[in-house]
């Protein structure tokens, strides 16, 4: 195709919410919104999600769509989405969390399709499907893109590492820790996010806090997010005796505070694509310990920008968390050297500017893929 003056580009989520996902697209909006080569819309299929507000405040159009939870209301919406996209003249369709669907509406639509793959996961056949009809499939990691080319061909897939914007880590007082998280001000925070699931190894988490809480008295455990595993997990909790150890403090609606006041940060998942928490957690110069899956070991190199550990295992996640809680030089030096392997592969800006030649790769022009101007 020619090159047009304003690209336009419809970026499709199923809602807004506090995910790695949609925070990306966020981070990515934001810094792409005021780039005269580009035109963006954010499309909502379903509920509009906890995030709408903050997207919102990004100033570009988001249209929100409320398709019912039932097939065939979904597909009927999806058709309407492919009308609008196909009426508008829009370039690209760039589709999140939604694979085994948003590909067919953006060529029935007559877009380019791109659609950027969030976890290592084992593909469905509708979701393969799916994706081989995109013309770009981004994996956010190493591992996501290997396992993207069981089933693609190698030219429709590419590397897109998540990103960050650079975070400013500002001292907040201890009376914001005690009144936010409920703990005495001399704890020591280990902090998880994620949604309360069974990918994200709570279980295991807490399991492990037993051993961390008899080697560390002063340590507490604080997981901030909401699903479907919170009451099981609080049966846990109060199973082991840890009500005064471990806290569930459901939806956090700025990580960034979270991440300024914690000493240690933690993820115990049991499969993941490139987590943002991590490189969140890596811009605030946190110590992490993780669980060596996925994308996870991209960018927690062990003993340098972390610790890994085994996934499933709770003894030595535990003796992880406590090498670190207990040794202040050893936490301060994986934070700083997370944070510079932050500033060199995982900042926004880099990540935008691969993002923007992946878009003229999509629609085979060449030579307009330096240099971003948001």
């Amino acid at each position: 195709m020619k090159n047009p003056q304003i690209i336009k580009i419809a970026i499709l989520l199923p809602t807004l919410n506090v995910g790695g996902a949609e925070r990306l697209v966020l981070e990515e909006l934001s810094y792409l919104k005021n780039d005269p080569r580009f035109s963006f819309e954010l499309h909502l299929v379903f509920e509009k999600g906890p995030l709408f507000e903050k997207f919102a405040e990004t100033g570009l159009p988001v249209h929100f769509w409320g398709a019912p939870h039932e097939l065939l209301q979904a597909l009927k919406i999806s058709f309407q989405i492919s009308k609008y996209l196909r009426q508008r003249n829009f370039d690209i369709l760039h589709c999140h969390l939604y694979d085994h669907i948003a590909p067919f509406i953006g060529k029935l639509a007559g877009t380019k399709v791109i659609s950027t793959v969030h976890n290592v996961v084992a593909f469905g056949f509708f979701t393969r499907l799916g994706l081989r009809f995109c013309d770009l499939v981004l994996g956010c990691g190493n591992q996501v893109v290997n396992r993207s080319l069981t089933f693609m061909p190698k030219n429709k897939v590419g590397l897109l590492c998540n990103a960050v914007s650079q975070r400013t880590t500002h001292s907040i007082s201890n009376a914001f820790a005690h009144d936010r998280l409920s703990r005495n001000s001399t704890s020591k925070i280990v902090l998880s996010l994620g949604r309360l699931n069974r990918q994200k190894g709570y279980d295991i988490l807490i399991n492990a806090f037993k051993q961390v809480a008899e080697h560390v008295p002063e340590a507490v455990l604080c997981i901030g997010g909401e699903g479907e595993q919170r009451q099981r997990l609080n049966e846990q909790i109060a199973f082991n005796n840890l009500q005064e150890k471990v806290k569930l403090i459901g939806h956090v609606e700025n990580v960034d505070e979270l991440l300024s006041i914690c000493d240690v940060y933690v993820n115990s998942s049991r499969w993941e694509g490139l987590p943002i928490t991590l490189l969140e957690a890596m811009a605030h110069r946190r110590a992490i310990v993780a669980t060596d899956v996925g994308g996870n070991s991209e960018v927690i190199r062990h003993e340098r920008t972390g610790l890994l550990v085994p996934p499933g295992d709770a003894e030595k996640l535990g003796r992880a968390l406590i090498t670190v809680l207990s040794n202040s030089e050893l936490k301060d030096r994986l934070g700083t050297e997370a944070y510079k392997l932050f500033q060199l592969e995982y900042s926004i800006e880099k990540h935008c500017e691969e993002l923007c030649g992946y878009y003229f790769k999509a629609l085979d022009l060449q030579g307009e893929s330096n240099d971003p101007e948001p």
